[in-house]
């Protein structure tokens, strides 16, 4: 009777009809190994990348070097300047600038204090323009996300608020951005803006998300629109009306319930509450099942496609990983407190209409939502 040779292998699969010969004995183990191999490689990898793009570790280089830090040099406002209204008087909105040459403040380390936190500042930027022209802060909003916490606080900052813009004086923050673009063009206007958010709110900002009209009815429209809860008719034109109750809003009747203010009772504020409204259905809809597993690509996709922004191909995944802990309700939101008042402009050089913020309730409100 013929003998049969048995392999290791052999023993732990079990008994083969035929002998396994040293080639395929070879063969086996070299299949075998390389799997293992592979194995190895996933797992390492795998721990590789999930260290580099944690949220709560993947931050800290733009933590110790933020893109701006508010400035020394920053004038104080003589408020006896400024007349208190008791109505808002017209704003300005088609003021032509007249533009001085803004400073940019270089920006430095942070105290070691602030090192501790895994949480950074990121300014969201809206243009009031449909792309190429030059153009002014339609919606400035400022993020405090904290990936330990998985939370995110916003807070508007109304276009008109009366700020300190380097070697311009106080003017509205929203000219801060068409004052740095006439100098030094599209990235020069958005480092004048964040360094004004920087100098008003006395913070640190990490980082910038910026795009403009067409940019934000892209992007709705890319991922099918929103749903959101209108409270009350919102009247854009006489034939264009958005209906209060429970709509689904594309990009186009996104973008006209985020401009408008003539028809709303609380103007420019009632348009800034529904602005973070518009934010946070898109944190839903994003967050959504559905959504989830392509998070990552749709936020590379519209980088490239639609979005201006300082976050690497590799933060976006980051960021995206942070979302997928996270809900609509894990984002909470404020405006900035203040009054209606008017100046002298130095830009347009004539009185116009400013929001005068409480300084002391703006260092409250940073304290309490930008600091851990």
């Amino acid at each position: 009777m013929k003998s049969t040779k048995y392999s290791w292998m052999t023993r732990l699969w079990g008994k083969r009809d035929k002998p396994i010969t040293g080639k395929r004995s070879r063969m086996r183990r070299v299949g075998r190994y390389s799997l293992i191999v592979i194995l190895v490689v996933v797992v390492v990898g795998g721990i590789w990348i999930g260290g580099i793009l944690n949220p709560e570790h993947r931050f800290n280089k733009a933590i110790l070097n933020p893109l701006t830090i508010p400035s020394s040099n920053v004038v104080t406002d003589n408020e006896e300047r400024v007349q208190s209204l008791s109505t808002p008087a017209p704003q300005a909105q088609t003021d032509e600038l007249i533009l001085t040459t803004p400073t940019q403040t270089p920006a430095a380390a942070i105290s070691p204090a602030d090192k501790k936190s895994s949480s950074f500042n990121v300014v969201l930027i809206g243009t009031d323009t449909w792309g190429g022209e030059s153009s002014r802060a339609d919606t400035i909003m400022v993020a405090h996300v904290m990936p330990d916490q998985r939370k995110v606080n916003i807070v508007s900052v109304p276009r008109d608020t009366r700020v300190y813009v380097q070697n311009v004086g106080y003017t509205k923050i929203n000219h801060a951005h068409i004052v740095g673009e006439t100098k030094g063009g599209n990235q020069q206007g958005t480092l004048t803006l964040i360094q004004a958010v920087s100098d008003f709110m006395n913070i640190p900002i990490h980082y910038y998300i910026k795009t403009n009209f067409s940019g934000v009815r892209d992007f709705i429209d890319s991922i099918g629109g929103i749903d959101m809860l209108i409270d009350q008719d919102v009247t854009i034109t006489p034939e264009i009306t958005i209906k209060k109750g429970e709509q689904h809003l594309d990009g186009a009747h996104t973008l006209y319930l985020a401009r408008e203010r003539y028809s709303t009772p609380e103007g420019d504020f009632s348009r800034q509450r529904e602005q973070f409204n518009i934010v946070r259905a898109v944190a839903k809809k994003l967050l959504s099942p559905e959504h989830i597993p392509d998070l990552a690509g749709l936020l590379l996709r519209e980088k490239k496609d639609i979005i201006d922004t300082s976050f690497s191909d590799s933060d976006l995944m980051s960021l995206a990983w942070l979302f997928k802990g996270m809900d609509s309700a894990d984002f909470a939101y404020e405006q900035i407190p203040g009054h209606n008042s008017s100046a002298l402009d130095p830009l347009v050089r004539t009185k116009v209409y400013y929001w005068s913020a409480n300084s002391e309730e703006v260092k409250s409100l940073t304290e309490r939502l930008f600091t851990e």
